[in-house]
């Protein structure tokens, strides 16, 4: 397969010219010779671009990890991507020596083995999950990990959050920024907000880095759950977190304009549960905005970036809150509550349940409650952003649990489509039966259970596709939306060898460095899935062995002082074979802290070359690079911010 791997860097005086090297965590990464652009326009010849992925899990090493929270970061900067997994979890420590019990918490790191094949080596013991107490028997109570490089040393750190449920024992854990040493190595930075106070137990579900002030120092923005789970409606605030640039932060919540409060359900300015978190630039502008995905059936939460790190509550006036569906009267709870609330108004035009209602038909309903708009909205587990139309602008597309007794109130996963102008940000909704999204529907009794989504070009042929993590009931399973030409998507799971039942945890990355993306995936075992998943929550690798088609690999980095060195924010623009493709670098999102690898992927279908790279770095002044007639030949390049050369790079072997 010929395709082009570029890495980006930002520091023009870190290495030499050429013939140069930087350390990796297992070898050096060698830049060699300059690289000159093609002599003539690229040629774009007719072929025929797939995908076919096979389960190589075992080559991997993967098959007695267990786990479904998962995150891909090259930890080691060897330039290849690692892996970090979570079990679902609360307030328990982990053993370092389970003793046959079960693992919770693992750092995978991408190595190649004496067979020359590449393959995950367990090296959890490397300070990521060590506990503040300095214990020696016992890693952290850990459930989500966000990586970016916090104090522009040029590795990646991490943030480690830490779900601490308030109704149970305090186990003194919680949350923690961990920095790398460039080998994968993690220690504990000095104490600060990231954590918490030492009274407040926050169950922290998810996490972004983000340049929210375009400063090029990272800043963090953490979602928290329910206040008291299965006792309350209260959401906890979501913290905005600025980066000092050292690993340290301060909190910045209030004066950045995203205080929410206990009450105001009726006016939407109360607390969400959030159970995602998500930071991309959705009107362009170069900063970017935050969201919250709200659990609940919940309104979602969207703040506009004014440029300089202040934000407007955009969520009702963008769309992004819900759709325009508030309807109770088709939710089967409501109709077992009318059977013995006849004399109600409201009653005089439902049917009759399709459920049975059992000895108290009215207990499942919380009039008062359940009948008002901020509880007729979904149960947002992810928001994805990415480019799925092909026009340039950031799209969006949530990933919802939906019952059928739920009705139509509650909202179904769905694309939502940017439509938006200048600094009004707002998303219009073409529903799935436009887009051919919709998740599968098994039976009169369904469910749609979309947990996470992460998009990405599966086939190389110039068009975004997604995959959506449906999980928890036995008739669910990972959905392959691939896109078509028309811009429709089908459900390309079967054809693909990618039909993963119960889906719940998912990642996608190049780990093996040959030009096309491979997709890594955990399973849950909620209620029938045990079944199908008998020995827990596996963990495969399938690895993409489709026809060959090309690609752009790029890994962005800040000049690490008016940008930040991950590049987290930065937009890369690739113009070939009369497409033009957007994607930005991402800093964590979603469900218990997605991550996928840093290194952004462009498919660019037969081409041999891209007719024009352009990088806009997420600094405050919009900086950009721009490189022309591009060489598709297989050859891993770098480009440094301000440096008008491509410089070849070998990865260690």
């Amino acid at each position: 397969m010929r395709h082009l791997l570029l890495v980006l860097f930002g520091c023009s005086a870190c290495l030499s010219p050429a013939n140069s090297t930087a350390l990796g965590g297992t070898g050096a990464v060698t830049f060699d010779d300059r690289v000159a652009p093609l002599e003539a326009a690229p040629v774009c010849t007719a072929s025929t671009p797939g995908a076919l992925f096979v389960d190589t899990t075992e080559t991997w090493a993967l098959d007695q990890v267990r786990g479904n929270r998962l995150t891909v970061a090259d930890l080691d900067a060897d330039g290849y991507p690692d892996l970090v997994v979570h079990a679902v979890s609360s307030n328990v420590r982990q053993l370092q020596q389970p003793d046959g019990g079960a693992r919770l918490v693992w750092q995978l790191m991408n190595r190649k083995g004496p067979d020359g094949l590449r393959r995950f080596v367990d090296e959890t013991g490397n300070g990521l999950f060590q506990v503040r107490d300095g214990s020696e028997t016992h890693w952290r109570a850990a459930h989500l990990a966000v990586f970016g490089d916090v104090d522009n040393d040029g590795d990646l750190d991490a943030f480690s959050g830490t779900y601490d449920d308030p109704s149970k024992p305090d186990i003194g854990d919680r949350s923690e920024l961990m920095l790398n040493d460039g080998k994968g190595h993690f220690s504990l930075a000095p104490p600060t907000p990231v954590r918490g106070s030492a009274s407040e137990r926050l169950p922290t579900t998810s996490a972004t880095f983000t340049d929210a002030d375009r400063d090029g120092k990272l800043d963090l923005f953490v979602g928290y759950f329910y206040e008291y789970y299965g006792r309350t409606y209260q959401g906890l605030q979501a913290q905005l977190l600025l980066g000092q640039g050292t690993g340290g932060f301060t909190k910045n919540t209030d004066p950045a304009g995203l205080t929410t409060t206990r009450s105001g359900f009726d006016t939407f300015t109360n607390h969400r549960p959030a159970y995602g978190v998500t930071s991309c630039d959705l009107d362009d502008d170069g900063a970017p905005e935050l969201l919250v995905s709200a659990y609940g059936r919940q309104k979602n939460l969207l703040y506009r970036n004014d440029g300089r790190g202040r934000f407007v509550d955009q969520s009702e006036a963008s769309g992004f809150a819900g759709d325009s569906n508030v309807e109770y009267a088709d939710n089967e709870n409501f109709k077992c509550w009318c059977t013995v609330n006849q004399a109600d108004a409201r009653c005089a035009t439902v049917g009759r349940p399709n459920i049975g209602c059992g000895m108290d038909p009215g207990s499942s309903w919380n009039d008062g409650v359940d009948d008002q708009p901020w509880r007729n909205n979904g149960n947002t587990f992810t928001t994805w952003c990415g480019d799925l139309t092909g026009d340039g602008k950031q799209d969006l597309y949530s990933a919802e649990i939906h019952h059928f007794w739920a009705g139509t109130g509650s909202d179904s996963s769905e694309l939502l489509k940017n439509e938006s102008m200048g600094s009004n940000v707002r998303f219009t909704r073409p529903g799935n039966q436009t887009t051919g999204m919709g998740l599968p529907r098994i039976g009169s009794s369904w469910n749609e259970g979309g947990l996470m989504a992460a998009g990405g070009d599966l086939d190389n042929d110039g068009l975004q596709d997604l995959i959506v993590a449906a999980s928890d009931y036995p008739d669910q399973y990972g959905v392959i939306l691939q896109q078509q030409a028309d811009g429709r998507f089908v459900d390309k799971a079967e054809p693909f060898n990618l039909k993963h039942a119960c889906m719940s945890g998912l990642a996608i990355a190049d780990f093996d460095r040959d030009g096309d993306l491979d997709v890594i995936a955990g399973a849950s075992t909620a209620r029938d899935c045990a079944a199908l998943w008998k020995k827990g929550n596996e963990v495969k690798l399938y690895e993409n062995q489709g026809p060959a088609g090309k690609s752009l690999l790029l890994r962005l980095r800040g000049n690490g002082t008016t940008t930040n060195r991950a590049a987290i924010g930065a937009k890369v623009t690739v113009k070939a074979g009369g497409k033009t493709i957007v994607r930005e670098v991402g800093g964590g999102y979603g469900h218990f802290g997605m991550q996928n690898d840093l290194v952004v992927h462009v498919g660019v279908g037969a081409c041999d070359g891209v007719d024009e790279l352009t990088v806009r770095w997420p600094d405050a002044m919009g900086t950009t690079q721009k490189f022309e007639r591009v060489p598709a030949d297989g050859r891993l390049l770098e480009v440094r911010q301000g440096d008008a050369a491509l410089y070849r790079v070998v990865l260690p072997k």
